[in-house]
């Protein structure tokens, strides 16, 4: 399921990200909420990251966990991810 709301809701510089990849192409999986943390927000696209981002307060994460999704980036100031998913 995609919440509109945890799309307003999300990390401002994650959204920069995302509305990067869409614009490339990838399309989003499914949103939820409330993991790792209480106040956390995880937002899930369909394929691979597209392009690579850098940012002071995100940090690349490689997961590359078939029970869980390939890799992420991680707001240390928000605790929100952005995850691709295997495709």
């Amino acid at each position: 399921m995609i919440s509109q709301i945890h799309l307003e809701r999300f990390s401002k510089a994650l959204k920069g990200i995302l509305d990067a990849e869409l614009k490339l192409g990838n399309t989003i999986a499914e949103t939820g909420e409330g993991w790792p943390t209480d106040n956390g927000i995880v937002v899930f696209l369909r394929a691979p990251f597209k392009g690579r981002y850098y940012m002071q307060q995100i940090e690349f994460r490689e997961i590359n966990d078939p029970h869980y999704w390939l890799s992420e980036y991680f707001d240390h100031t928000t605790g929100h991810i952005l995850a691709s998913k295997y495709e």
